[in-house]
């Protein structure tokens, strides 16, 4: 218990207070909230862990029968890790995005397209991180202080919080994105086929990018090229996960640069559209810095930026032939409101 605890404190720190507030700071134009990133976050720790560790137990169970071996034979564990895991995880995980799809459809209506599936893919993905990571790196400092004591737990637990957690902590929140990426094109396109084939497409690349860093790690760290193997696959999954965030938040910034164009000069002003539109809303603070001191307060100007996007993809959405004539009217009187107040949205 001690361990777990202790593994708890050290996990816990990089994994909510650094990747999560990564993951939710790349999706800049139209923000998810963070009480829904919060339950996705927490279905990715305790839901889809749980489940996950039926599923990976029953395939332990099953290869050691077509095997012919124990359960803590080499060959059992091996193949559970490259074969069973990628499957029952990518699947526990992605069964959290399913449900979201399936709410947001029906009355949350956050689910606007490819980004925020990405965005509440990787949510997911670092809430299994935080809880499979305590499970290991307690489970090692068990171990190693049955084997040599304090210090032996101590170089275990340390060595194995650094490998996995500090240098390859946001390897579940790439595979994810995978799917959350296919559930979020499935619920901006109106293809029947489409929105089969994306969630489906986007659950297999989860799976193959999983099962991949699998299969390589597990039969070949017995090597000297092992660990360098191990990093170089998480963090290449890590570079095309942020490649993909900025291509999706940019693929946004034409979302609202399409929505807003033609309320320039009615709903706001010319400098307006130009922040709200702005590529340099992608980089960090950036935002922050140009509406301190603006007319109303940073808070107020704020709100009506954040009522302008979600007007932009809410008219996309009517494109899409949804029925959000209700939820465009309760925006435009906001932002009309907010006009009339003499809020604007940075230094006039």
């Amino acid at each position: 218990m001690a361990f777990l605890v202790l593994g708890a404190l050290f996990v816990i720190s990089p994994v909510v207070f650094l990747y999560f507030i990564f993951i939710k700071g790349t999706d800049r134009y139209e923000p998810e909230p963070l009480w829904l990133l919060t339950i996705m976050f927490f279905w990715g720790a305790i839901g889809a862990t749980a489940t996950a560790i039926i599923g990976n137990e029953a395939g332990v169970e099953g290869l050691s029968w077509v095997l012919s071996a124990g359960r803590g034979d080499p060959l059992v564990q091996a193949s559970t890790a490259a074969f069973v895991a990628p499957l029952v995880e990518e699947s526990t995980k992605g069964a959290g995005l399913l449900v979201l799809w399936a709410a947001s459809g029906l009355f949350l209506h956050e689910l606007d397209g490819a980004l925020d599936g990405a965005i509440y893919g990787g949510v997911v993905g670092l809430g299994f991180t935080l809880t499979e990571d305590i499970l290991y790196v307690a489970s090692a400092a068990a171990k190693g202080y049955e084997l040599g004591g304090a210090a032996a737990a101590e170089q275990s637990f340390t060595a194995l919080f650094i490998l996995r957690t500090v240098l390859a902590g946001l390897g579940h929140a790439s595979f994810t994105a995978m799917t959350g990426l296919g559930v979020g094109i499935a619920a901006e396109t109106s293809n029947v086929l489409g929105k089969i084939i994306a969630p489906i497409g986007g659950w297999m690349a989860a799976v193959g990018l999983h099962f991949l860093h699998n299969f390589l790690v597990t039969f070949l760290m017995g090597k000297g090229e092992g660990l360098i193997l191990k990093l170089f696959v998480f963090w290449t999954f890590d570079i095309v996960f942020f490649v993909l965030i900025v291509v999706l938040a940019v693929r946004d910034r034409a979302i609202v640069l399409r929505g807003l164009v033609d309320e320039v000069g009615k709903m706001l002003h010319p400098k307006e559209f130009q922040r709200t539109a702005s590529y340099a809303m992608i980089l960090p603070f950036w935002n922050l810095v140009s509406l301190i001191g603006s007319p109303g307060g940073y808070f107020k100007a704020r709100r009506k930026q954040l009522d302008l996007i979600e007007l932009a993809f809410t008219k996309q959405r009517l494109r899409r032939g949804e029925n959000m004539r209700a939820r465009e009217q309760k925006l435009r009187l906001s932002i009309g409101e907010l006009n009339r107040a003499g809020v604007f949205i940075g230094a006039r």
